[in-house]
């Protein structure tokens, strides 16, 4: 059977499999939500950018951004995250040697990002496994084919079905074809990561890994029988020598990316006191994961979103999207945009858009101007951090209404921040808060287009904040 009839066919498996199990095309608003916390005690609320794609064919593995760049994030589009893409051969390019001067390169772009107030989230990046099979991630001296042969294919998701590609990934997860050592040397990998940037103030926490998966018949097994017990090995290595940062854990990419449920197991955080593990899944429905094209109404997005929601209530965590993303120029991109976006408000507490690039048909950030309609549904007002408990906040593209309620925590004494960028309110906004007057008082920060929002009360009260832009009558 010839790699496209493979690949039709396990299409259709996953379409037929995401159509039976669709029971409406709603989601509801996740009321019971966890929020990662900033160190007054605020639920954060964090949107940015995967920095950078081009990192994994740079010799240096960082990429084009320079400082500037990073300020755009938050000067520009106010982001106030990255998910940093950091590389396996680019920390031990040789078998137990682990290159200091690539760790140089990473924390001069933390340092960039705190002086600018970016959280921060290490991404332990793969794809394909290697470099060498038009991907990126392992070390070639951790690559072990079995002698299998690879050519290369188009588009690069087709190399997944490459026989020196099964093999090689085969041979990192199973550890009972006898190599077990490449686990081994990937988790001191990761912990030499977090003992370098640990105590870097721009530092979130760690990606384990990036869209975990296999592609053959174990696929649909490949949680349970692999990453699950991959991480309850990691996440203790990881907290033997730091216990404060946040883990972020990925489910299975394949199928799940799509709108299938997870099947891993309730993870366990060995630190002291409350756990501090994300869940961070990624969202490229089957419509334009496949097609290339969103079909006019949201039954992949639901799907996803009813998976996840499910998922996160089961794993008792904070629930970020590592990656989502689009080709701007295909068929019906803004509304797809607009749907997932509004998703991700009643469901998630962020998310993080791939990718950062200036030239690229999937980018809202190309110099030229270009997917414009994109940007100016990525760059929009949210609650940065709230003082407090979110119980629902969006945004209405069409009309530019902004809503935040939240239940005010007295023993924060730091204001909610909501960022509310110039685009959507040229001829500036009006505010209501439906609260005493006598218990709030504001202040607008121009420069960084932030309004705070200060609980005068003693009391932990509900706060329903609506913004409008202002009327030109």
């Amino acid at each position: 059977m010839n790699i496209t009839k493979r690949k039709i066919i396990w299409i259709g498996v996953l379409l037929f499999l995401i159509i039976v199990t669709v029971r409406n095309c709603t989601y509801s608003e996740n009321t019971d939500q966890i929020f990662i916390k900033d160190k007054e005690g605020r639920s954060l609320i964090l949107h940015g950018v995967n920095v950078n794609a081009d990192a994994k064919g740079d010799p240096l593995r960082v990429g084009w951004p320079k400082k500037q760049d990073y300020a755009d994030l938050t000067e520009k589009w106010g982001f106030n995250f990255v998910r940093y893409l950091v590389l396996w051969d680019g920390i031990e390019p040789k078998k137990g040697e682990y290159d200091t001067i690539y760790f140089d390169r990473i924390r001069e772009r933390l340092d960039w990002c705190y002086d600018l107030g970016l959280y921060v989230v290490l991404d332990m990046h793969q794809d394909l496994y290697a470099l060498r099979y038009g991907g990126d991630g392992a070390p070639d001296w951790a690559i072990i084919d079995d002698g299998e042969p690879f050519e290369m294919q188009s588009p690069w998701e087709l190399n997944y079905r490459q026989p020196a590609v099964i093999a090689s990934i085969n041979n990192f997860w199973d550890i009972s074809r006898g190599h077990g050592d490449l686990q081994e040397h990937y988790i001191k990998a990761v912990v030499e990561l977090v003992k370098e940037f640990k105590d870097h103030p721009a530092v979130l926490g760690y990606d384990l890994y990036n869209e975990p998966t296999m592609a053959t018949k174990e696929a649909f097994s490949f949680e349970e029988r692999y990453l699950q017990p991959f991480y309850e090995k990691l996440i203790p290595a990881i907290r033997k020598v730091d216990s404060e940062n946040w883990i972020f854990y990925e489910p299975s990419a394949l199928g799940v990316n799509q709108g299938l449920r997870s099947g891993l197991d309730v993870l366990k955080d060995p630190r002291q006191g409350e756990p501090r593990l994300a869940y961070f899944p990624h969202l490229y429905t089957i419509d334009y994961d496949v097609y290339d094209r969103y079909i006019g109404f949201p039954i992949f997005i639901s799907k996803w979103a009813a998976s996840r929601n499910i998922e996160v209530k089961k794993q008792k965590a904070p629930m970020l999207i590592g990656e989502m993303g689009v080709n701007q120029t295909s068929t019906g991109s803004p509304e797809f945009m607009e749907e997932v976006l509004n998703m991700f408000d009643k469901t998630s507490s962020g998310w993080a858009y791939w990718a950062y690039v200036k030239k690229d048909k999937w980018s809202p950030f190309n110099d030229d101007g270009s997917n414009m309609d994109a940007r100016n549904l990525v760059v929009r007002p949210y609650p940065q951090s709230v003082a407090g408990q979110p119980s629902s906040y969006g945004f209405e593209i069409e009309t530019g209404k902004f809503w935040l309620d939240f239940y005010a925590d007295s023993n924060i004494k730091v204001p909610t921040e909501v960022y509310i960028p110039k685009r959507h309110y040229t001829n500036g906004w009006d505010i209501k808060i439906d609260q005493d007057e006598k218990l709030w008082k504001t202040n607008w920060d121009e420069n960084k287009r932030v309004l705070q929002i200060f609980n005068l009360s003693d009391k932990n009260i509900e706060f329903k904040i609506t913004i409008h832009p202002r009327s030109t009558d």
